[in-house]
């Protein structure tokens, strides 16, 4: 008996002195940086609050996201966030805990009058700007999409749906507002087109190469915060926030901050 919690306990260790890697992709308010630099948003809040449980202080790093999904599905021990979790994605990584709900649309210039009204309608479009490795870029392909031009983030989407480089951006409305209030642009500038699909975020950790105790402690982490309530705070906080400063209503579903 002694021996065996002898070996619990090293095996405990051992998880536990197992380097990981945080990654996160610029997805404003969930996460983004600051005027200093570093990362914020509500993901950021919550994914401190699981490494304070865990007593992990890994810095957080920030990276385009074909890049980051790169590594996350190549290297062990990464941890991910704000990734949508699709059927497609299920068996590649651990889905430690959701984050988020939003929806996918894609957007024009309000001035534009162009209408959308199917899927097979979006096809006929000349040209809809995507995030090079973005979920929107990944579920468009597999739709059989042909016109999608690619970016390395919405920002540079953004400018060139102004610019009338692009007839449409796919993206969602809380990221398209954010980044026109960064620009001191009107909200009216842009109009939501047609939806595309709902999607849900998680926080989500590498399988190749990653010990299913690494994953399972972080996931077991996720869960305290939710259940203690600190993931409900840091979420009604953000909606408190989100409202009074950006005029963005959002909903909260047991810590998960769902985009209307």
């Amino acid at each position: 008996m002694r021996c065996l919690i002898l070996m619990m306990c090293w095996l405990s260790f051992v998880v536990q002195a197992e380097p990981v890697r945080l990654i996160t992709v610029i997805e404003p308010p969930v996460s983004y940086l600051d005027s200093h630099g570093k990362p914020v948003g509500f993901a950021v809040d919550v994914v401190k609050a699981v490494q304070h449980e865990l007593g992990d202080k890994t810095p957080i790093e920030v990276m385009p996201e074909a890049r980051a999904i790169y590594i996350a599905r190549t290297e062990p021990n990464v941890l991910l966030f704000s990734f949508s979790r699709t059927p497609e994605r299920e068996n590649e990584f651990y889905w430690i805990t959701p984050l988020v709900q939003k929806s996918w649309s894609v957007y024009g210039l309000t001035s534009n009058p162009i209408q959308v009204q199917s899927l097979e309608q979006l096809k006929q479009v000349t040209a809809i700007g995507v995030v090079r490795g973005d979920i929107r870029e990944e579920w468009l392909n597999n739709l059989g999409f042909k016109n999608l031009s690619k970016s390395v983030n919405h920002q540079q989407n953004l400018d060139r749906l102004l610019a009338g480089r692009l007839d449409l951006i796919a993206y969602e409305s809380q990221g398209i507002r954010h980044l026109l209030q960064e620009a001191s642009l009107s909200l009216d500038a842009v109009r939501p087109v047609f939806v595309l699909q709902q999607s849900d975020v998680y926080l989500l950790m590498s399988k190749t190469g990653t010990s299913p105790e690494l994953a399972e402690r972080w996931r077991m982490a996720a869960e305290k915060i939710r259940r203690s309530g600190s993931q409900q705070f840091i979420a009604e906080k953000w909606q408190l926030q989100l409202k009074h400063f950006q005029e963005m209503d959002t909903d909260i579903q047991n810590g998960v901050l769902v985009f209307k």
